[in-house]
């Protein structure tokens, strides 16, 4: 009598992947969830839920470390959530607000951009502080913050534990820059509607701008708030160079599998048409940049469970001095040219 052949059964995570990402993921959704709740306190409303969710994360790997069961599932929401949380986000993008704010604010918020991404991506590599960290670092500040560094990370095939730092960093940075701006305003020779202004070019997150701006009236609110959604739509073409001229080698790079610029990007992009144009319905708009807030939370909760604390500490005190002069040098130029353009 001939044996039957036996067969091994496959691993769970072979047979059913997602039964091993289902753990790690539902975390985050958790971690999401109290990550939103905690920024509507009046503390933490001007971080935003994506440093929150950072913090949190950071926190209970501290506390817990990362258990295998949760792995898989926390490297998922790091790298694919957070992809697909940016390719929604296109649907926040306006193109026609460049044509609103007009020519002198876009040129303001252009001169921002291009400056410093490359001066204080070069100022870091002056610190010490390693390329990629730089660019991140760099285009969080000049752009929009943690929704930039996040994009931005995964164009230049950046490490999560540069992307952590970065968006950590721009999250303390910005929060100063509002307690200065509220504070030290007045001093700057500035009317309110040019304190808006500086603000909105300047400040890292929509929402720190909001709390900077709208303190100084509801004019100057609306004012800030768009100066800072003119530099957010400004994000696609910012990424569309960072994916041409990718990674410090600076080498173009042009395949199927890796194009030179990802995949994910050409969403991104092709998403913010879609509404700019009004193929999208307001309604759909309003859910899918929700989804996309929501999605990149997830995510960043996940990279701070994946970020060890002796990461953090070797990175030193070189990467906040190369912020705090990055921050400086932007919020000066810009206010020189808010004078020389004479706008507000």
């Amino acid at each position: 009598m001939t044996p039957t052949p036996v067969v091994s059964a496959a691993p769970a995570s072979a047979s059913s992947p997602w039964r091993a990402r289902a753990p790690g993921m539902l975390l985050a959704v958790a971690l999401a969830i109290v990550s939103y709740w905690l920024a509507t306190l009046p503390g933490l409303k001007v971080v935003g839920p994506l440093t929150v969710a950072l913090l949190i994360g950071l926190a209970l790997r501290a506390v817990m470390g990362l258990p295998q069961v949760l792995a898989e599932g926390n490297r998922f929401s790091a790298k694919t959530v957070l992809r697909l949380g940016i390719v929604l986000m296109g649907a926040r993008l306006d193109f026609g607000l460049v044509a609103k704010a007009g020519l002198r604010i876009l040129l303001l918020d252009l001169a921002v951009i291009a400056v410093g991404i490359a001066g204080i991506a070069w100022l870091a590599r002056r610190f010490g502080v390693p390329s990629r960290l730089a660019m991140l670092l760099a285009v969080g500040t000049s752009v929009c913050g943690a929704s930039a560094v996040v994009a931005a990370s995964s164009v230049t095939r950046a490490d999560e534990e540069d992307t952590t730092l970065a968006v950590g960093l721009c999250g303390i940075l910005g929060t100063a820059g509002v307690l200065l701006y509220v504070f030290a305003g007045p001093l700057l020779g500035f009317s309110t509607l040019q304190l808006a202004v500086l603000s909105g070019s300047t400040l890292h997150e929509v929402a720190q701008v909001m709390a900077a701006a709208f303190s100084w009236g509801t004019e100057a609110g609306d004012l800030g708030t768009l100066v800072k959604l003119t530099r957010v739509v400004l994000l696609a073409p910012a990424l569309i160079v960072l994916g041409l001229v990718s990674g410090a080698s600076g080498k173009v790079k042009y395949s199927w599998s890796e194009p030179p610029i990802p995949w994910f990007v050409v969403g991104f992009l092709a998403l913010g048409v879609l509404g700019s144009v009004g193929l999208l319905a307001p309604s759909l708009r309003a859910g899918l940049s929700t989804t996309s807030v929501f999605l990149m939370v997830m995510a960043m909760a996940a990279m701070g469970l994946a970020t060890p604390f002796q990461m953090i500490r070797k990175a030193g005190m070189k990467v906040i001095y190369a912020g705090l002069l990055g921050f400086g040098g932007l919020a000066l130029m810009a206010w020189g040219l808010i004078h020389l353009l004479r706008i507000g």
